[in-house]
């Protein structure tokens, strides 16, 4: 997700109304907002709860294996994904009812093959977003990933409290980010597909972290739209290991 801190807190005369009809001194008020984080802050407790820069900057290559699940529908099925440093990803998925699905990104050419839309390349904000999404350390590079951010306080996710950063990137929609306020970990994240067919809202939420080589990863991922559920589930990871550049390559 380059990170601009923005205070997004209300200005003092109303911040000093709500307080004083919570019974609340503007002093003591002015005190809790003193002490919120800032977006930098939030952000950089995630990346000291992942693991730290240096535990990812180890490797260059990552490939993981599990299952997908689309929900309600029933429909599922196994899939691979490949990762490389010079931001290049693939993922292939073979579900129940449908049949191969495979989505890959060779650092310039971002293009897709399944029975439902064919073969076809990506372009305009299609391609922006899956060149954001593809870039390899992302997790500890979200400064540079988006080019605004803002802390907007707290809200609950389930039984957790989550620290919320609004993030902006050129060209593309805002996102809407969700850290544990205990652990560091991201909870949700809320964004806008962009896709064929037009653009729709969802909400990604990641649970299950678990260590990989020094790196805390979600093994679980449920991404909710408005009409049915993706459930991820990762069963293996190898960190490091050699990735041909033609595994990228768009088939001819």
């Amino acid at each position: 997700m380059k990170f601009k801190l923005i205070c997004g807190l209300l200005t003092f005369g109303v911040f000093s109304a709500v307080a004083y009809g919570q019974g609340t001194s503007p002093k003591a008020a002015m005190a809790s907002v003193s002490r919120a984080p800032t977006a930098v802050q939030i952000i950089e407790k995630y990346v000291k709860a992942i693991g730290g820069r240096e535990a990812f900057l180890k490797f260059k290559t990552r490939t993981m294996k599990g299952t997908i699940e689309l929900s309600p529908m029933g429909v599922k099925g196994p899939f691979e994904a490949f990762a490389a440093a010079d931001d290049k990803t693939l993922l292939k998925a073979n579900l129940t009812g449908i049949g191969e699905l495979i989505d890959g990104y060779d650092g310039k050419v971002g293009w897709t093959v399944n029975p439902i839309q064919g073969s076809r390349v990506k372009a305009g904000q299609e391609l922006l977003q899956v060149k954001q999404n593809s870039s390899f350390y992302r997790e500890i590079n979200l400064d540079k990933t988006y080019s605004k951010l803002e802390a907007n306080g707290t809200e609950k996710i389930g039984d957790k409290t989550a620290n919320i950063v609004l993030a902006t990137s050129e060209g593309l929609h805002a996102e809407t980010l969700y850290f544990d306020t205990e652990s560091g970990l991201l909870l949700r994240a809320d964004s806008t597909s962009v896709t064929p067919e037009g653009s729709q809202p969802i909400k990604n939420f990641y649970e299950d972290y678990r260590d990989s080589d020094g790196m805390k990863l979600p093994f679980k991922t449920r991404t909710v739209t408005a009409a049915f559920e993706i459930i991820t589930l990762v069963t293996e990871v190898k960190n490091g290991v050699p990735i041909e550049d033609a595994k990228f390559a768009q088939p001819k």
